[in-house]
């Protein structure tokens, strides 16, 4: 997933994940113990999404994501259940509502 972050062409995306992980990290620590948590939801992968050239051949958009892989995740993070879930990225493409856990990692950084 990090690969996006330092493609040749994937400016301005890249650098702009790298700060949207940072700050999970950063913000996750500097709410903790308000009830306010910070995550990163993603989808683990290429999506089919309007960054997506046209012209890209139709093999590789039939391997894209689709964009709704993102809504059992946000969800599960908007429900009791992730209320002690912080500084975490969300993996849409590693979520099953059974081990929700499997599909979360630190935000780019371990929190100290």
């Amino acid at each position: 997933m990090d690969e996006t972050m330092r493609r040749k062409g994937f400016s301005p995306y890249g650098p702009s994940k790298v700060a949207v992980e940072s700050e999970t990290a950063i913000w996750a620590q500097d709410l903790a113990d308000t009830g306010v948590t910070v995550n990163a939801p993603l989808p683990g992968g290429e999506s089919a999404t309007g960054m997506i050239p046209p012209d890209v051949p139709e093999a590789i958009q039939a391997q894209l994501l689709p964009p709704e892989i993102m809504v059992p995740p946000l969800l599960w993070l908007v429900s009791r259940a992730a209320d002690q879930v912080t500084g975490k990225r969300v993996i849409a493409r590693q979520w099953t509502p059974y081990a929700p856990k499997d599909a979360l990692a630190d935000a780019g950084w371990e929190l100290r």
